[in-house]
């Protein structure tokens, strides 16, 4: 939406699924949001909105309101020239404007500016240079971060200080814990008749100090009339805290208390959340390495001297030194020097590509050897490095619509539970007459076995490594609904030209008739050709470069028919270059080259028919070479059982010979771009699920219409591209690879989910005493803590597989 804006916020304080959906329930209520997206494994949260109807800062004191709260930062900067309140009001103002601006404060006294702004959207340096071009002169500085660092940060704060309470938690617990059961079993232990006592002593501490953020976090879910796991723990916890003390002061008759039942549970919940921490910095380590590969600062030449600015000071036009050794800053071409440059981060491949003057770089690229000097092409947000960063980013806060499900039953989850606890308990002491202690027991154990966390983390934490993961492999899963669509494909439609081929035809025949010469057939088709941009018009043009000498012919009229040739009119000749079709079109007698085409077009080459002013005056033909490795993806897709077609703009017989070079059956070929998707739409209307596979810019209809569209990247403006699916390294075994990959990461969810379903449909039943009347089975608090704790663990540590994992072998 034109008047919309688009945020992304890093949250600070979220425990489990539940959190995510409150929070996305709470902005989704506030006026002026169009849409809320709260990713519980990256801890992110994706906010469109109007900012004529809500401000950011109204979104971020939502989120605080709740009992959450967003990572910003905040810049002071020093302006002597301010001098008046009316200026105060100006900067605040304009400043608040700034996307990622959450709150300005200006005082002409202190001549200061403090911003504090959203480090995900924005940085100091923009808000200084817009400052500035207000016309204020900023003279210092005070708070500027790295952008790149704030989820390492957070993370890293957060597991620093929960060590600390998880050390002192499991110390008091474990050895509380050790004390009661060998008391228990007969071994003979200290002051054992003030065993109470010891463990009121002991408990307090772990109930206090390391339960402290569960209190905190039931209260907040209380206030906002939601249920988390933070009530599970503190109900559960609580419960037989409060229970010990009410029997060792003699309100209620027990055989015996459970301080060391809610000190362990505790204890273990706190160790599951730290290693669950440990994990998630793991999970976020693809981004991350991404990130590390831009240049912090370039060198950069002004008024003629060579000078070191911070990366965002760079400007398209600039010219950059690289060094050998050095990142290069910027996507650019080189204008003087070469080298050997390591294209690893984009190709895959581990060979050093030399470079020359005129040739391109990307930033991220490293140069091994030699010097150059580049014009910077695209800079900061537009570099192809940021922009895969961004689109990884994006994808890793996608949600597939099994995971809308599962929102929705996490939402109601802990409700469900604490009803359960309550029926647990009313039947055992009001309707089985059991002891008291032994209902509170079965109540507790329901409380704490039930993990709403594993059935949140289930589906994020795949997505979060396997989007990684796939990145890493050159391949940006845009759309994550295509998880779910991929196991369901039964046709794969590649485009020819750019996709199954190098899309870098060449000339290979010419031949001519009625009297021409090859020389003026190659001028002819030249002049005509020089305007247009198909592939095939470039590889007449580089042909006619090569032989003639004069090529300045400028055409007096041009026009391009898509799927058919150009139309030009060259010193008063009208000139017709293209296919059959087109030279019908004008009644171009064929007849004299029919049994030549159709021997050109078996060998698998493209004819392309050249007629001046009515007259047919030659024939170009053009090969184009397939891709490599395209015979062997083509040969995997069908052991899979996938009906692979070819389409193309090329004549039938010229796309036949192509197709079976690379062992395709069907071709639909003859077909025009703008026909492409009703091929597709016919294929589904015969209840085909497709896959289309283009280049990304002429069959982008086609893409969007196919049910998972794959599109090759090629250096391209990739942020741009159509398709569900981008293949950065423009390497058709990533088609392969995204694929595969994208059923390993629906499979992991899949398993995941079915943990977490099956453990909490499995214990809760034990933990209230299902096998109690037949066996005497108990599951005790801290037991059911502990089982809590491992879910998490279990379901993260399964997502973190995908790190592991590797493309098929076979291609």
């Amino acid at each position: 939406m034109s008047n919309s804006r688009t945020e992304k916020l890093k949250l600070i304080g979220m425990h489990c699924v539940s959190c995510a959906v409150a929070i996305e329930k709470k902005l989704r209520s506030l006026k002026g949001v169009v849409k809320a997206i709260v990713n519980f494994a990256s801890e992110e949260a994706e906010v469109e909105y109007y900012p004529s109807k809500v401000a950011l800062k109204d979104i971020v004191n939502a989120i605080r309101d709740i009992g959450y709260d967003v990572c910003k930062e905040e810049v002071h900067f020093t302006i002597q020239s301010i001098s008046s309140v009316d200026e105060e009001f100006i900067i605040e103002d304009r400043v608040k404007s700034l996307s990622g601006v959450i709150d300005v404060k200006v005082s002409h006294i202190a001549k200061s500016v403090s911003v504090v702004f959203n480090p995900l959207s924005t940085n100091v340096d923009e808000i200084k240079k817009f400052i500035e071009s207000m016309g204020y002169r900023v003279t210092s500085v005070k708070g500027e971060i790295e952008i790149e660092d704030i989820e390492g940060k957070t993370l890293k704060e957060e597991i620093t200080k929960l060590r600390k309470v998880v050390v002192l938690s499991l110390t008091l617990a474990l050895s509380l814990a050790t004390y009661v059961m060998a008391g228990l079993f007969g071994v003979p232990m200290p002051y054992w008749e003030y065993r109470d006592v010891i463990g009121l002593l002991l408990s307090t501490p772990v109930i206090l100090i390391g339960g402290r953020k569960f209190f905190i976090g039931a209260y907040k879910a209380l206030k906002n009339r939601s249920a988390s796991m933070d009530t599970l723990v503190s109900l559960g916890t609580g419960t037989a805290y409060i229970f010990s003390i009410a029997v060792m002061t003699g309100l209620i008759e027990s055989p015996e208390t459970y301080f060391e039942a809610g000190a362990v549970v505790i204890a273990f919940v706190l160790l599951g959340k730290y290693l669950e921490l440990k994990m998630k910095i793991r999970t976020g380590e693809a981004v991350r390495k991404l990130m590390e590969l831009q240049a912090r600062r370039a060198k950069v030449i002004r008024d003629g001297k060579e000078i070191e600015v911070p990366i965002d000071e760079v400007r398209v036009k600039d010219i950059v030194i690289v060094k050998p050794g050095e990142k290069i800053p910027v996507d650019g071409i080189i204008v003087d020097g070469q080298g050997y440059v390591d294209e690893s981060m984009l190709t895959g491949e581990p060979i050093p590509v030399f470079k020359r003057e005129r040739d391109p770089v990307i930033a991220g690229t490293i140069l091994k050897s030699g010097s150059l000097k580049i014009i910077a092409t695209r800079v900061g947000k537009e570099t192809i490095l940021s922009q895969i960063i961004k689109l990884v980013k994006q994808a890793q806060m996608g949600k597939p619509p099994i995971q809308r499900l599962v929102d929705k039953v996490a939402g109601y989850f802990a409700w469900i539970v604490i009803a359960i606890a309550i029926l647990t308990f009313s039947y055992w002491y009001l309707i089985a007459n059991i002891q008291l202690n032994l209902a509170i027991l079965f109540t507790a154990s329901v409380l704490l076995v039930a993990c709403p966390c594993a059935l949140g983390l289930a589906t994020p934490t795949a997505i979060v490594v396997g989007v990684g993961r796939a990145a890493e492999l050159g391949i940006i899963i845009k759309n994550m609904e295509v998880l779910e669509k991929i196991p369901k494909l039964t046709t794969m439609v590649f485009d020819k030209t750019g996709t199954l081929t190098k899309g870098e035809p060449e000339v290979t025949d010419i031949y001519v008739v009625n009297g021409y010469r090859e020389h003026d057939l190659l001028k002819i088709a030249y002049a005509a050709e020089k305007r247009s941009e198909h592939p095939l018009a470039q590889a007449i043009v580089k042909k006619a470069k090569q032989v003639i000498n004069e090529v300045n012919t400028e055409p007096e009229f041009f026009n391009s028919i898509p799927g058919q040739g150009v139309i030009a009119k060259v010193n008063g000749k009208t000139i017709i270059v293209g296919n059959d079709k087109l030279m019908k079109a004008y009644n171009v007698n064929l007849t004299p080259v029919n049994d030549l085409v159709k021997k050109l077009r078996e060998d698998g080459k493209t004819v392309i028919y050249v007629a001046v002013n009515g007259e047919l005056a030659g024939i170009i033909a053009l090969a184009d070479t397939p891709r490599e490795y395209a015979f062997q993806v083509i040969s995997y897709l069908k052991r899979k059982r996938l009906k692979v077609v070819m389409l193309t703009g090329d004549s039938r017989i010229t796309a036949k010979a192509i197709a079976r070079n690379l062992g395709i059956d069907e071709v639909i070929a003859e077909v025009l771009p703008e026909d492409k998707t009703d091929v597709i739409k016919n294929l589904q209307r015969k209840g085909e699920v497709v896959s289309m596979v283009g280049d990304g810019i002429n069959d982008a209809p086609s893409l969007t219409q196919a049910d998972v569209g794959i599109a090759m990247g090629g250096g391209t403006d990739i942020a741009k591209e159509a398709g569900d699916i981008v293949l950065v390294r423009n390497d058709l075994r990533g088609v392969v690879t995204a694929l595969e990959i994208g059923e390993a990461i629906r499979r992991k969810i899949a398993f995941n989910l079915f943990w977490a379903f099956i453990y909490n449909v499995v214990l809760i039943p034990i933990a209230a005493g299902a096998l109690y009347p037949l066996t005497g089975l108990i599951l005790r608090p801290e037991f059911a803590g502990l089982a809590m704790a491992l879910s998490s663990i279990s379901v993260t540590s399964n997502a973190l597989t995908l790190k592991r994992w590797r493309p098929p072998k076979s291609l």
